[in-house]
């Protein structure tokens, strides 16, 4: 009896938690889109908008609000660059007003293979597509 309450409490609790095995995780490339673009030219341009790592991986180094910043710089330059964002995001300038990028004039980056090809992502992964210039 206290086997089968045991695992029905499992089933439970992984149901309620919404883990369903068939659903492939998200990563920053599942959450843009261009008429035309691949997910090569996606990865592409998230690291010349100055991602750091594709994997979702953070400096632990840095504060939030440089994470938020660095994070709104590269949503920036993406929609500029014609991307478009499926999921909708946070809108960092929102909800920080004082973050560099959010400023009047804020310079915001443009995409640059030198970028992609020094980030972090592609110094540890030199033989991935999006690493070849």
């Amino acid at each position: 009896m206290k086997k089968i309450l045991k695992l029905l409490s499992g089933i439970a609790l992984f149901v309620i938690a919404g883990c369903y095995p068939e659903q492939p995780s998200r990563t920053a490339v599942d959450t843009w889109e261009k008429s035309g673009a691949d997910q090569l030219e996606i990865k592409k341009a998230l690291l010349e908008c100055g991602m750091q790592h594709l994997d979702g991986r953070l400096d632990t180094k840095v504060s939030t609000d440089e994470k938020f910043n660095a994070e709104e710089s590269v949503n920036t330059c993406m929609i500029q660059a014609g991307f478009q964002d499926k999921l909708g995001r946070v809108k960092w300038c929102e909800k920080y007003e004082n973050l560099p990028i959010c400023q009047p004039g804020a310079v915001i980056p443009q995409r640059s293979v030198e970028r992609r090809l020094n980030s972090p992502h592609c110094k540890e992964n030199k033989e991935q597509p999006e690493c070849q210039p």
